[in-house]
């Protein structure tokens, strides 16, 4: 039987940003980050709740331990599919914007294995190809059985003629390593089926659609742990899953070539930089003179 954790009115108030200050340095260790607007709903209105905390029924189709087996397992890829590579006409921006994510990849392949240095790259060359592109570092506390944590990704925001709703540009996440971080210890067949539906290459997706199959997988990886009697582990939980792609974040996009290489995040007032972000709770420092020399 599930059980479900309400947060209280202070971890709600703070993922909500109701504090205030905010700074932006630019450097990947700043106490300033950026919230995503989807948060707060995912939490508020149960799409992230699971079984190890957050407030909500789960959906009808995914709410219980019953009905386990190879329909269930094939409904849950299904929806893995659906939502992480959807039809062509569905979305035409995000199958264009596949297309320069894969371009891009392949141009910088040598730099692969060393993540950092390989996001920014891969920013540089979708920036030049005319893509609102960013590098973006999430950061969460540890709260309501989750760990601290920090993840690192690409984002892309879609011009308004892009967007269903032309006031508010949708955004996508591109990620070469999301089916890495849905891997468990000795997986099903029925969880490795859910997995083999998202994109080997990268995923690039909206972040609602990110959101949504983030909680399928979760709940299938709980059912394939439970299946070999293992405990989920705290960073398979399904609020700490949704942290490291909806949590609060900072965004910055450099483009230079020596700041790709050096793998760090850009300095202010860098070429092609710029850093967005929402009040989440901390307090910006206060401005200091620089101190005079005295000979």
């Amino acid at each position: 039987m599930a059980v479900y954790i309400r947060l209280d009115d202070a971890v709600r108030a703070r993922l909500r940003g109701d504090a205030t200050g905010c700074t932006s340095s630019g450097r990947d260790h700043d106490a300033s980050a950026c919230l995503s607007g989807l948060v707060q709903a995912f939490l508020e209105t149960g799409a992230g709740a699971a079984e190890e905390g957050g407030p909500g029924p789960a959906p009808k189709e995914f709410d219980s331990d019953e009905d386990d087996g190879p329909g269930r397992a094939a409904a849950a890829a299904a929806s893995m599919r659906a939502l992480l590579d959807p039809p062509a006409e569905e979305d035409v921006f995000r199958i264009r914007l596949a297309a320069a994510v894969a371009a891009a990849m392949e141009a910088e392949t040598a730099l692969q294995a060393h993540g950092a240095a390989f996001r920014r790259a891969v920013v540089r060359r979708l920036r030049g190809s005319g893509y609102d592109a960013g590098v973006c570092r999430s950061r969460w506390e540890a709260s309501g059985g989750i760990t601290a944590g920090t993840y690192e990704y690409v984002d892309v925001v879609a011009p308004p003629s892009a967007s269903a709703d032309a006031r508010k540009r949708a955004r996508y996440i591109v990620d070469a390593d999301f089916r890495a971080g849905l891997e468990v210890a000795r997986a099903t067949p029925e969880y490795a089926a859910v997995v083999a539906e998202v994109p080997a290459s990268a995923v690039v997706a909206r972040e609602e659609s990110v959101g949504r199959a983030v909680r399928v997988a979760s709940d299938a990886a709980r059912r394939s742990l439970r299946a070999h009697g293992l405990h989920v582990p705290p960073w398979r939980k399904t609020r700490y899953m949704l942290a490291k792609w909806l949590g609060p974040y900072k965004r910055s996009t450099a483009t230079s070539p020596a700041a790709a290489a050096a793998g760090g995040m850009p300095m202010p007032g860098g070429a092609g930089m710029d850093v967005k972000c929402r009040s989440v709770g901390f307090f910006a420092p206060p401005a200091t003179a620089p101190a005079a020399r005295i000979k």
